[in-house]
């Protein structure tokens, strides 16, 4: 039976990211607040609301598919909490772009081969941020308190000035 329940079980990738969690990468990473920052994953439109109260209002936001509207709009840099199932053709597409990135993602990514294989020669464009603690994310405009796993921050070309970093 134990085993018909993991089975049939739905997974959830409809989490935001709580503001604090968005506060830690922007208070370190510092950008220009006039730097137009697409956020492709919308769920429940909270990211912008959120990355305008740390004052980046040039921020693209909307209810839509990312792989039919990746190339239609001009910006900076994507930030994002990306749904994790998906994870791998994200990072595909995301490499096709080449513009600079910050995806919120499990620790696992870390040891995935796919990220080797997908950002081939600009593998040491990849850095990461890793947050001194959990993310517990927010479910229906709930704060999560057992987030299952820890995340970090995947960055690609954003210069950072080492390529793993502990807050």
């Amino acid at each position: 039976m134990t085993s018909l329940n993991i089975i049939t079980k739905k997974k959830l990738d409809n989490y935001n990211t709580p503001l604090y969690a968005w506060e830690i990468l922007l208070n370190y990473l510092d950008l220009d607040k006039n730097k137009v920052i697409y956020e492709p994953f919308y769920n429940d439109g909270v990211a912008k609301e959120y990355l305008g109260k740390l004052g980046y209002n040039k921020v693209i936001h909307f209810e839509e598919n990312f792989f039919d509207n990746y190339e239609k709009y001009e910006y900076d840099l994507i930030i994002s909490n990306p749904p994790y199932s998906i994870k791998k053709n994200i990072l595909k597409i995301l490499y096709m772009i080449n513009k600079p990135f910050v995806l919120i993602m499990p620790t696992a990514i870390i040891s995935k081969l796919y990220l080797k294989n997908i950002f081939k020669e600009n593998i040491a464009d990849i850095q990461f941020i890793i947050p001194s603690r959990r993310i517990h994310f927010e479910l229906n405009g709930f704060n999560n308190k057992r987030t299952p796993f820890d995340t970090l921050y995947l960055c690609y070309k954003m210069k950072l000035q080492r390529d793993i970093i502990y807050l």
